[in-house]
């Protein structure tokens, strides 16, 4: 049967540092320096771990390790145990207010029970967690594993680093995604379109008119005809949903300066004024709660706090962020900002309302298939070249693999 390796930083940040043992000079006449020598799992320094595992036939194995700490070597041979601590769950649940289940009995086995940190050494092998997920794991539920570290009586342990949380997410197999075509628009619908709490707003891309497309709350459908809202907007290169009640829209021409537009669910229009001057520098901009993230050519993200009435936050104005440049799409999701990248990658950025990124994760492939994806609550609407719409029932705790 085939395996796939899950490769990880953590695995790869751990067989770097073992590499590197050999080759760092420290002091070894520290006081009382073997006191520092405590047993740990390198893995547990981040948990929990969260992976997407795509549920197929194929065996995928997770690696785990056990690690000595401080700047000496072990003295002699020093066994360690590893085993699944299946009642740390509840545990872990009460502590963060989580309701995972236990990863099914049957679904896991640890390549080996117990390992050698050899004489010398500070670590033992790369061992591997071999997880099962066909009839076993749900797509899209999220299950936990607990897998700790055990060693003679003379040797310390790191409690606090002595259990490694796995949090496995099962996902649909490559190409196996479920989606609902909610809409056909014709192949010259353009690309133009815009989130709007549920709905979506389309520009034409000839006549530059303004279309609201409402959707059934029954069935997730969206009805034909749309509702024409406006005309003329093709003197706007760049236009976005803000705040859940106004676009916002730069002039194509000039410094490329802001309008905003209130605008009802219904598609009614009501005050506007400028908000922005020489905008037109920017490559992007990105809505996200109650901040513009403007994206500059070099790649730069700066953030805008923007309040109710259209007025910024001048004192709050900062870079946020480099390395923004030549992604095929950018939008908010929650609490994060999702891109996709040219090879059709989806990355998850988490992003708080104060403009400071967690770790981003991988969570999809092959959406280059669409040449647009916008929100619509907590689905994702995907355009094809064709001008059908796309909808998926979005989460993006599991890896959502489009092509096989």
């Amino acid at each position: 049967m085939n395996k796939i390796n899950l490769t990880s930083i953590l695995l790869s940040a751990f067989i770097f540092l073992t590499a590197c043992n050999k080759d760092v000079l420290v002091d070894l006449d520290i006081p009382q320096a073997d006191t520092y020598a405590r047993l740990y799992m390198p893995q547990a320094v981040s948990n929990p771990i969260a992976m997407g595992i795509s549920i197929t036939d194929q065996d995928y194995q997770v690696p785990y390790a056990a690690h000595l700490g401080g700047p000496l070597a072990a003295q002699t041979d020093i066994p360690v145990n590893f085993k699944v601590s299946a009642e740390m769950v509840a545990d872990y649940n009460q502590k963060n207010n989580t309701t995972y289940q236990l990863l099914p009995e049957g679904s896991y086995a640890l390549q080996q029970a117990t390992a050698i940190i050899p004489k010398g050494a500070q670590g033992t092998a790369v061992q591997n967690l071999v997880i099962k997920t066909k009839g076993f794991l749900n797509a899209f539920e999220s299950y936990l594993l607990p897998v700790s570290i055990s060693a003679p009586g003379n040797v310390t342990l790191n409690k606090e680093l002595s259990t490694t949380y796995f949090l496995i997410t099962g996902s649909y197999a490559p190409g196996e995604v479920p989606r609902e075509k909610v809409l056909s628009m014709g192949a010259d619908a353009g690309a133009f379109l815009i989130d709007f709490n549920g709905d979506f707003i389309r520009k034409a891309p000839v006549t530059g008119d303004l279309l609201l497309y409402k959707a059934d709350v029954a069935t997730g459908q969206f009805t034909l005809p749309p509702k024409t809202i406006g005309f003329g907007w093709n003197v706007m290169d760049k236009i976005i949903s803000f705040g859940g009640n106004r676009l916002i829209a730069r002039f194509g021409s000039g410094a490329g300066d802001l309008n905003q537009y209130f605008l009802s669910q219904d598609g009614a229009f009501g005050a506007q004024r400028g908000v922005g001057q020489g905008w037109g520098a920017l490559s992007a901009i990105v809505p996200f709660k109650g901040l513009l993230l403007g994206i500059a050519a070099n790649g730069d993200m700066t953030k805008f706090p923007l309040n109710e009435d259209g007025d910024f936050d001048y004192g709050n104005i900062k870079q946020i962020g480099s390395g923004w440049a030549g992604l095929a799409q950018i939008f908010a999701y929650q609490n994060s900002l999702i891109t996709i990248e040219n090879s059709g990658d989806m990355w998850q950025y988490p992003l708080t309302e104060d403009g400071v990124f967690g770790t981003r994760k991988k969570i999809g492939t092959g959406w280059d298939m669409y040449i647009k994806v916008i929100t619509a609550g907590n689905d994702l609407l995907a355009l094809d070249a064709n001008g059908d719409l796309w909808r998926y029932k979005f989460n993006p705790e599991g890896l959502w693999p489009l092509k096989k």
